[in-house]
């Protein structure tokens, strides 16, 4: 079983929430190709995530009975007492508490700060110096595993595309602070990355299901 702080860690990616969710729900080990389809992600991508929830003990790992030739599938079941990991209840208080943080004087500074240790935890496996490239790739790989659906920039200058919020409701009812923590999440992680850049700010919802977020020179706030 993993420390508290690691299984914290990988959970803090909204796509191994979901992935344990399925697992979960399901009254049988379910296979990498089957959860892929599941949760909507690359088979590659969902191997990485179930070897971090295995490494945390979120999810037990065997093979499945031989078919055939070949080498046996591996398949993947929730560890007992993992499914209070379910998201529902998280969200309600997500919503308790971002509705309380709205309250502080300054609430938007608050969530930065917030957002920032999320993302100096998230990106802690990696800390060497990063050259810019690299650095934006890391965030991206950060960002798409919490949930943003993230497209990297196609040229400098030009922001990465968030194609999905995992907090799309919450956002919107209370956009300073989710946002806000969304933004310190990115400049914690390039940061911790030691990046040369930093997250300059979020330019919420420019369509349904589209928000920007610009990099530039390093912040002073």
């Amino acid at each position: 079983m993993g420390s508290p702080q690691q299984r914290h860690r990988v959970l803090a990616g909204m796509s191994r929430v979901r992935l344990l969710t399925v697992l979960g729900r399901s009254a049988r080990p379910m296979g990498v190709r089957e959860l892929a389809e599941a949760v909507d992600l690359h088979p590659n991508t969902v191997r990485q995530h179930l070897d971090q929830l295995v490494e945390a003990g979120l999810t037990v790992r065997d093979t499945a009975p031989p078919i055939g030739r070949g080498r046996p599938a591996l398949r993947y079941a929730a560890e007992p007492g993992s499914d209070e990991q379910d998201p529902a209840p998280y969200r309600v208080l997500a919503g308790v508490l971002a509705e309380q943080l709205g309250r502080l004087p300054d609430s938007v500074g608050v969530a930065r700060e917030a957002g920032e240790r999320w993302g100096r935890a998230l990106a802690h496996e990696a800390t060497d110096p990063a050259p810019t490239i690299n650095a934006i790739g890391r965030l991206v790989e950060l960002l798409d595993a919490a949930g943003f659906a993230p497209e990297a920039p196609v040229a400098d200058g030009r922001p990465i595309r968030l194609h999905h919020c995992p907090f799309g409701t919450l956002a919107r009812d209370h956009g300073e602070v989710v946002c806000g923590v969304h933004l310190g999440l990115m400049r914690g992680a390039l940061r911790e990355l030691g990046a040369p850049f930093d997250a300059l700010r979020l330019e919420p919802f420019v369509e349904p299901s589209l928000c920007l977020a610009h990099l530039g020179g390093r912040s002073g706030g």
